[in-house]
């Protein structure tokens, strides 16, 4: 921490969709961190809980509410939090995870004590099975896509000390809130799927960290099973493109279009499996490709 004992403040975003129940008890978790010196902003994207999660909010005094006229995705909402924050530094959760209440406290220190360190998280934990959920992890962008996350379904923690990692989920990062401003946040087009990756691919980029502080535990409560409708799988395959033409290698690009688009393409369209939203994302993907290349070569900026 600083040499003057002062505990840097620290905005909690919390982005809300339809879970009351579940958002005050993250909300309950918060008001307990070590970490004092907070503000807590609960970003809500409109569903038929929106009354119940205000009335929610209002019983947590000093957490404030942004309620949007719709849902504006996980881009949308956490980018409004990023941009309403007051505090140097950022949390960014969600309404479904809960916090150890030294969890704050720990992320702040590490961030204080490694300026070279972009983005910190905790390892998020199952909160029912009480396995691990997420300990960081790694992407390859090759001609297929690969995400492997660090710690999935273990009990123990794979390492007791802070490391460096690839990749942070977007509900469980840490940063100072002018460097995630001046990064743009999360691309607002991408509405949610591999936000996260895209975002940890600009920070390697640029040469900054990217790490895990084990002593900083959240525990997730499990989702349940549920079918993905046709607006996700649109969001899902348009996002997976849209990445590969800013950030993959060039070697590895017609391979990619060979899998995702081609024989994908083949298999969903003459076994009629959701045909509809992957076409509709490729042609997203094919009129916004010249921006898409243009960003990538900073001709033009913007995330």
């Amino acid at each position: 921490m600083r040499r003057d004992g002062a505990s840097p403040s620290m905005t909690v975003v919390v982005l809300s969709y339809n879970r009351p129940a579940l958002l005050e008890a993250a909300l309950q978790s918060i008001q307990v961190q070590t970490h004092s010196n907070r503000d807590v902003l609960v970003i809500d994207n409109k569903s038929g809980s929106s009354p119940q999660i205000q009335n929610i909010v209002v019983a947590f005094p000093g957490v404030a509410l942004i309620s949007n006229d719709r849902n504006r995705g996980f881009t949308g909402g956490m980018n409004q939090g990023i941009a309403a924050a007051r505090g140097e530094y950022i949390y960014l959760t969600e309404d479904d995870i809960e916090l150890a209440p030294d969890c704050l406290s720990e992320l702040v220190e590490y961030l204080e004590r490694n300026p070279d360190v972009v983005l910190a998280g905790p390892v998020m934990w199952n909160r029912q099975v009480k396995s691990v959920r997420c300990a960081g992890g790694s992407f390859t962008l090759g001609p297929a896509y690969d995400l492997k996350i660090v710690g999935a379904g273990e009990s123990a923690l794979p390492a007791s000390q802070p490391y460096r990692t690839k990749f942070l989920p977007g509900a469980m990062i840490a940063a100072r809130t002018r460097e995630l401003r001046e990064m743009g946040g999360f691309r607002s087009d991408f509405f949610m799927y591999v936000e996260d990756v895209e975002l940890c691919t600009r920070v390697l980029k640029r040469g900054d960290g990217i790490a895990i502080v084990p002593s900083a535990k959240i525990f997730h409560h499990e989702p349940p099973a549920s079918p993905e409708t046709p607006e996700l799988m649109f969001h899902r395959q348009k996002n997976l493109a849209a990445l590969y033409l800013l950030h993959a290698p060039w070697a590895v690009l017609p391979g990619f279009l060979l899998r995702y688009a081609g024989m994908e393409g083949a298999r969903r369209l003459f076994g009629r499996a959701h045909f509809g939203p992957w076409a509709k994302a490729w042609g997203w993907v094919l009129l916004r490709s010249p921006r898409l290349l243009a960003q990538r070569f900073g001709i033009i900026a913007g995330v």
